[in-house]
C-alpha cells in the first residue's frame, strides 16, 4: 500500500513543564487580623472601641508552588475534515495552604492555616472534531461536530495527619489524609428496611444511631451492613487503618466533563446546537436540605412530588424513603443524618446549553441595503437537562449543585476537611434560568 502525506494536513507534538506560585489564597489569610468594634457600654462617658484576638497565624509562610508536566498532539487530517487534539498533564502541588488538624481544646483558638499538604493531579483532555458537506437538493449541505471529554482527579501527598484521623464519623467531609482521593464521601451501606421485629432483633446492633427520640427501632427504619462482622454497627476507631463499617460510597469531584457542539447550514438556513455535562459526581444532600428531605427535615415543609407513594408503610413497604418521621429526624445520630449508600445521589447531568436556529438573508437582497451580512435566528438557553437525581427530586439545578465551583486541584483554605462538598450539601445556589430569544443580526 502506498501512503498518502497529503493525508495529514498538521501534525504537532507538544510538551511542557514549569512551576508557578499559587496566588488564589483568600486575600488576608496569611496575616493576623484584629476586629475592631463598637463597644456598647460607656467608659469615662464616651463609646470607646474595642479589639478581638486575632487568629493564630504559624511561622515561616510561603508560597504554594505548582510544577506542571504536560504533552500534547494536534493532527489534522483526511483534507481538514477531521482534527483532534489530545493533552496529558501531572500536576504536583508543594506547600498547599490547608487549614491545620484539630488541636486539644486546651489549645483555644482555632487550628491555624499553614503549608501543610502536597498533592497530585492528573488529568487528561481531548478534543475531537469532523467537517464535511454533501449536496442535498442540487445545494451543498454543510455540518460540523466537535466532541470535548475532560478528566482528572487528585490524591494527597502528604498532611500533617500522621495518624490519620478521619474527623467527625458523621459527617461526609474528612480529614484530609496521606494517599486520600479529593472528594472522597465515606459512609455506611444500606441493606434496606427492617420488616419485622423479628428481622431487628437478628440483625446487628444499631446502638450508635437513634431512630426516634425513644430510640426504639421499628419496622420501616433503615438497616445498615455490618461489614466486619462484629455484630455491631460502629466507626471502629475513626482512622483510616480502622473505620469500622464506613467505606468510601462516593466521590465529589466532577469527572469526565464532555461537551457536544454540532452546526449545519443549507440555502441559507443555519442550526447550532451546544450540549454540555458531567459524567460522573455523587452528592450527599445534607442534614439540612429540606428540598431533598421534605418533612423529614421539617414537619411544615413541602413534600416533594416525587416522595409521594415512596414513603414506608405496612402495605407499601417496598420504597425509597423509610417510615415518616418529621424535625429531628436528621438531627444529632438519626440514622438519616449519617451518610449512606441509599440516599447518595448522581448528579451526573446532560444539558442542551444552546440551541439556535436562524436564515442568513440572501446576498442580493441586503446588498441594496449595502449591508454585508444579515441574519434572523431564534435562540434558547438552557433549554432541557437530564440526571438520575431527577428521579427523586428536581428542585436542584445539577450543573450547580455543590454552590460554586471548585478546582478539584487546590484545597479549599477555607477550612481543613473535604470542602469540595461545598455548604455541607445543602445548595444554596442560584439557579440557572431558561431564556427563548428572537433576533436579528446586521453587518455594514
Amino acid at each position: 500500500w502506498k501512503v498518502d502525506y497529503n493525508a495529514i494536513s498538521d501534525l504537532k507534538i507538544r510538551a511542557s513543564y514549569g512551576s508557578l506560585g499559587n496566588g488564589n489564597i483568600p486575600s488576608y489569610n496569611y496575616q493576623e487580623l484584629f476586629g475592631i468594634a463598637q463597644m456598647t457600654r460607656l467608659i469615662n462617658g464616651k463609646l470607646s472601641q474595642k479589639t478581638s484576638q486575632p487568629a493564630v497565624i504559624p511561622d515561616g509562610l510561603t508560597w504554594e508552588t505548582s510544577t506542571t508536566s504536560n504533552i500534547g498532539l494536534d493532527l489534522t487530517t483526511l483534507a481538514g475534515r477531521l482534527s483532534f487534539t489530545g493533552d496529558a498533564y501531572v500536576r504536583k502541588t508543594k506547600n498547599m495552604f490547608a487549614v491545620g488538624m484539630d488541636l486539644p481544646a486546651v489549645f483555644g483558638a482555632t487550628p491555624p492555616k499553614g503549608n501543610y499538604a502536597d498533592m497530585t493531579t492528573r488529568g487528561w483532555e481531548l478534543s475531537l472534531g469532523w467537517r464535511d458537506r454533501f449536496d442535498l437538493g442540487q445545494s451543498p449541505f454543510r455540518y460540523n461536530i466537535r466532541v470535548t471529554l475532560a478528566d482528572h482527579l487528585s490524591k494527597i501527598d502528604k498532611y500533617t495527619n500522621p495518624e490519620k484521623d478521619m474527623g467527625n464519623y458523621a459527617d461526609a467531609r474528612i480529614n484530609y489524609y496521606e494517599g486520600m482521593t479529593l472528594g472522597e464521601i465515606w459512609g455506611y451501606v444500606t441493606e434496606g428496611f427492617f420488616i419485622s421485629e423479628e428481622d431487628i432483633q437478628k440483625h446487628a446492633k444499631q446502638d450508635l444511631f437513634e431512630p426516634s427520640a425513644t430510640r426504639t427501632w421499628l419496622p420501616g427504619d433503615i438497616k445498615f451492613k455490618d461489614l466486619d462482622g462484629d455484630g455491631r454497627i460502629t466507626y471502629g476507631s475513626n482512622k483510616i487503618g480502622d473505620h469500622g463499617d464506613r467505606i468510601i460510597v462516593g466521590n465529589s469531584t466532577p469527572r469526565y466533563a464532555y461537551s457536544v457542539n454540532l452546526g449545519a447550514d443549507w440555502k441559507g438556513f443555519f442550526l447550532n446546537v451546544f450540549m454540555q455535562g458531567i459524567g460522573k459526581q455523587d452528592w450527599w444532600p445534607g442534614t439540612d436540605n429540606q428540598f431533598f428531605w421534605g418533612q423529614y427535615n421539617r414537619p411544615y415543609g413541602n413534600v416533594p412530588k416525587s416522595m409521594i407513594g415512596n414513603i414506608w408503610s405496612e402495605d407499601n413497604p417496598n420504597t425509597y424513603f423509610p417510615r415518616y418521621r418529621g424535625y429531628v429526624a436528621l438531627q444529632g445520630r438519626r440514622e438519616l443524618a449519617v451518610v449512606q449508600t441509599r440516599y447518595m445521589q448522581s448528579v451526573a447531568y446532560i444539558r442542551l446549553k444552546n440551541l439556535q436556529i436562524g436564515y442568513n438573508l440572501p446576498k442580493n437582497l441586503i446588498s441594496k441595503a449595502k449591508m454585508k451580512d444579515a441574519k434572523i435566528y431564534l435562540s434558547g438557553e438552557n433549554l432541557w437537562s437530564w440526571s438520575p437525581l431527577y428521579k427523586y427530586t428536581k428542585n436542584f439545578d445539577v450543573g450547580n449543585i455543590y454552590g460554586q465551583d471548585i478546582e478539584a486541584a487546590q484545597v479549599d483554605a477555607n477550612g481543613g476537611k473535604n470542602t469540595v462538598i461545598a455548604n455541607g450539601g445543602q445548595t444554596y445556589n442560584y439557579p440557572i434560568l431558561k431564556s427563548i430569544s428572537i433576533g436579528l443580526s446586521v453587518t455594514f
